[in-house]
């Protein structure tokens, strides 16, 4: 499950308030664990954030989103 960010900067927003909700030691002394996820970026240059175990309020519930289509691997041509 994942929700689709505009920016990278709206998907950390939300990672933040989901290490802050869980109390992850990032938000109490500047280090440690700040994100239960990552954001990820998206082939249509968006970014995608796996929320399979957050606590979601109903209005993200309705944007939620079973996949998101990933950009394309780098491969040097050999």
């Amino acid at each position: 499950m994942y929700l689709i960010f505009e920016t990278e900067q709206q998907a950390i927003y939300r990672a933040d308030e989901e290490g802050l909700f869980r109390g992850y030691s990032f938000f109490d002394n500047g280090l440690g664990t700040r994100w239960l996820t990552a954001p990820k970026p998206t082939a249509d240059d968006m970014w995608a954030l796996d929320v399979s175990e957050y606590a979601l309020d109903l209005e993200e519930e309705d944007l939620v989103v079973d996949s998101y289509p990933h950009p394309p691997l780098d491969v040097d041509p050999v």
